[in-house]
């Protein structure tokens, strides 16, 4: 009697072993899930892991470095392109201009020739308030000279060879009379000639044209 119940109870038990092998099999046998490679990790549920401190700092919100390789499955942007520098736009007359632009000759005219050569002397306060020999009054603060033989109201460039200095003066009188002097001109003439306490210097003379002014411009600068 008691092999009999065991016997049933075998019996029993045989279909649920059957059904746990087939489903151990079964599980055995079913494929792997494959996430989709076309969605974003975040659609498919899975996490990645950084595979260094740059994709660390990244994930952590960090601005990305040139230095540091790109996180895993973010695209790399291109670097951004430099403009081009527009090039100036150039006038047109001036770039003429400056085709056709010729060099200046930046040096001064020669002067011409002095017309006379020698000594001059000055005079002034003896002989200020005094009549001339044009008739004018004699005043040591104008630029006036005298000489023997230049008509009155000729105008002559005075340089002296000395000290480099031009002045032009008024002949309104006559002399210098002695010794081989050429001018004697007044006492203001000859503190602008720098010849004041000199005495007699050697000096260069050139008359001035209608038109004429001033000394020439070369003649303004210091002595020779």
């Amino acid at each position: 009697m008691q092999r009999t119940d065991k016997s049933v109870k075998s019996v029993r038990w045989c279909p649920l072993l059957g059904l746990a092998a087939l489903s151990w099999v079964l599980v055995a046998c079913a494929p792997l899930p494959v996430a989709d490679p076309g969605l974003p990790e975040a659609a498919a549920g899975m996490s990645t892991e950084p595979r260094n401190a740059c994709e660390l700092a990244q994930q952590r919100g960090a601005p990305r470095s040139r230095f540091c390789a790109p996180a895993a499955g973010k695209q790399v942007e291109p670097p951004p392109r430099a403009k081009p520098v527009p090039e100036p736009a150039r006038n047109e007359a001036a770039r003429r201009g400056a085709d056709s632009a010729e060099p200046q000759d930046s040096a001064d005219e020669p002067v011409r020739e002095s017309d006379q050569q020698g000594l001059a002397s000055w005079y002034g306060p003896r002989f200020h308030g005094r009549r001339t020999a044009s008739g004018e009054i004699f005043n040591r603060r104008d630029f006036t000279a005298a000489h023997r033989s230049l008509p009155f109201g000729t105008r002559v460039c005075v340089r002296s060879q000395l000290t480099g200095r031009a002045v032009v003066v008024r002949i309104n009188d006559r002399g210098p009379f002695s010794g081989n002097r050429v001018i004697d001109v007044s006492q203001a003439a000859a503190q602008e000639l720098g010849m004041l306490g000199l005495g007699i210097k050697p000096v260069e003379l050139w008359l001035l044209e209608e038109g004429e002014s001033d000394c020439f411009q070369s003649l303004s600068g210091s002595a020779p």
